[in-house]
């Protein structure tokens, strides 16, 4: 499917009158690299209404029920959830019966390591016991990728770049940017004449995209270093308290 690359905290007051009426998009994410028979899906956020994008919750929603989906993590922040117009998105899907997991990331960032092996842990439950499970964030490119390179990459056969080109091949090249890949972007907005007084600007109150790109991409090569010491930082604690 294809990615549209779009800041999202840029905003507008100008919308569309109608609602859009194409069916919202999932990519499917095959497991069977980390010996799981099951496929992830990944979408963006369903209901969203912002600058040209005008989706229809009720629609998205029974769309997502009609697909079989039993459990949705949501990685958008309450305060996004407001910004797009879905405030009351987590409560809907419980009122549809769908179990949702809500681990709010911000824009741009990483979750703590705990927070991380939390999310990674429920995935694991909801997959091995066949469970249909999507992940979104905003666009469904920055978190949500995150989120599944790490799955894919608790697999010792799986190196960062194999799970980054996976994603990449499912979302599109928007997914987990390189550094490489954003100064590619860079070099041809400017050849192109966009954005010539600011090629990365900064969205008010947030920070840097260019910055998030070096975050999340760092935090995936990193990702089973902090994991171990976690770990035995937990299970040293674990048995001074039983003692």
């Amino acid at each position: 499917p294809s990615s549209v690359q779009t800041s999202e905290f840029d905003s507008s007051d100008e919308e569309p009158i109608e609602d859009e009426q194409t069916p919202i998009q999932i990519s499917w994410l095959p497991l069977s690299r980390v010996n799981c028979s099951q496929f992830l899906g990944l979408c963006a956020l369903p209901g969203c209404k912002f600058k040209d994008v005008r989706r229809n919750i009720q629609k998205d929603t029974e769309e997502l029920k009609s697909y079989g989906i039993q459990d949705i993590f949501v990685f958008c922040t309450r305060g996004e959830l407001s910004k797009y117009r879905v405030p009351n998105l987590v409560d809907l899907y419980h009122q549809c019966g769908i179990i949702t997991h809500h681990h709010p990331i911000p824009f741009g960032g990483t979750p703590d390591i705990a927070s991380c092996c939390d999310i990674m842990e429920e995935l694991e439950i909801c997959l091995k016991n066949n469970r249909k499970t999507l992940i979104h964030c905003y666009g469904g490119l920055g978190r949500s990728c995150l989120a599944a390179c790490l799955l894919l990459y608790l697999s010792d056969t799986v190196s960062p770049q194999q799970a980054i080109d996976s994603l990449r091949e499912l979302r599109g090249s928007g997914a987990i940017q390189t550094i490489k890949v954003r100064r590619v972007t860079i070099l041809v907005r400017l050849w192109s004449g966009a954005d010539r007084h600011s090629v990365t600007p900064h969205p008010k109150g947030n920070e840097n995209p260019k910055h998030s790109i070096f975050h999340q991409y760092n935090y995936l090569h990193e990702f089973r270093d902090k994991l171990a010491a976690h770990l035995l930082s937990r299970d040293s604690l674990s048995r001074s308290v039983s003692r």
